[in-house]
C-alpha cells in the first residue's frame, strides 16, 4: 500500500511539508509513564505559549491554518483545526486526557511544537492512505456515531478508498483507522504549513522518530513528503 498526496492540495497549502513516521510491531498496551510526563510538560508549555498571543488561533504556528481554511471556505469556528482545539484545551489548565501511549506521545510532540500531529492504524486500511479532496460516494463515521454519513465533495481529507478518515484535513478523525491500544502497525503524521520557519518540519520529524526509538524501543521509517514527494510506500 502507498500513502499518496493529491498535488492539487498544494494549491491551498503552498510549500506545505508532512513529517511522516511509520512504526511496525509496536506494543501500545504497555504503560509508559515517561510519555505521560512529557505530555504534561508540553500541555503546560502550549497553554502558556497561546496565552502570549491572546488566543490559540493568533499564535504564529496556528494562524496559518485559520487563513488556509478560510481560503477553502471552511469556518474556523465550526471546524477548528486539531491543533487549535488541543491548545485551547491546554490553555484551560488541568491535566491532559490520556488516550493510549502512542496517542499521548504524538500529542506531546504536537503541543511542544504547536503543530498538528495524528496517526492511523495501518492494519485497518484496505486500500492505502490518500490526502485528497472528497468526492461523490465518500463516507465518514464519527467516533461517537454508529452510523456512516456521506461527505460533501471538495473537502481536503485523509481517505482509504471511499472511507474518509479525517474531515476538513485536520478537523475530526473517523472511527476507521483510529490508533487503539491493540494497534501494532501505525503511521504518524504532522502537517507543517509553508509559512512556518525553516527547519520546523525536520525538527518535528526528528522528535517523532527519536521519541519512538526512546519510548517504544523501535527504529521507525521516516519521511518528509511535499509537492516534490507525493508518494511513500507504507
Amino acid at each position: 500500500m502507498n500513502f499518496t498526496i493529491d498535488e492539487k492540495t498544494f494549491a491551498y497549502f503552498p510549500a506545505m511539508k508532512l513529517a511522516v513516521v511509520i512504526v511496525r510491531d509496536v506494543d501500545n498496551q504497555f504503560n509508559r509513564p515517561e510519555v505521560w510526563t512529557e505530555l504534561k510538560q508540553s500541555w503546560i508549555s502550549a497553554g502558556k505559549a497561546a496565552a502570549e498571543y491572546g488566543n490559540p488561533q493568533s499564535h504564529p504556528r496556528i494562524k496559518p491554518w485559520v487563513e488556509h481554511f478560510k481560503a477553502l471556505g471552511v469556518s474556523r469556528k465550526e471546524f477548528p483545526s486539531s491543533i487549535e482545539a488541543l491548545v485551547r484545551r491546554a490553555g484551560k489548565g488541568g491535566e491532559p486526557m490520556s488516550i493510549n501511549p502512542l496517542v499521548d506521545f504524538y500529542n506531546s510532540v504536537s503541543l511542544k511544537y504547536l503543530v498538528p500531529a495524528g496517526g492511523f492504524d495501518l492494519d485497518q486500511l484496505d486500500n492505502g492512505l490518500e490526502l485528497r479532496f472528497s468526492r461523490t460516494g465518500d463516507e465518514f463515521q464519527a467516533l461517537d456515531d454508529p452510523t456512516v454519513s456521506p461527505v460533501p465533495e471538495g473537502e481536503i481529507s485523509y481517505a482509504d478508498g471511499s472511507r474518509i478518515l479525517t474531515r476538513h484535513f485536520i478537523w475530526r478523525q473517523s472511527k476507521i483507522g483510529l490508533i487503539l491500544p491493540t494497534s501494532k502497525n501505525v503511521l504518524l503524521v504532522s502537517e507543517i504549513p509553508g509559512e512556518l520557519e525553516g527547519s520546523i518540519c525536520e525538527d518535528v520529524l526528528a522528535a517523532l522518530a527519536e521519541g519512538i526509538q526512546k519510548h517504544f524501543q523501535i527504529a521507525p521509517s521516516s519521511y518528509i513528503m511535499s509537492a516534490n514527494k507525493l508518494v511513500v510506500t507504507i
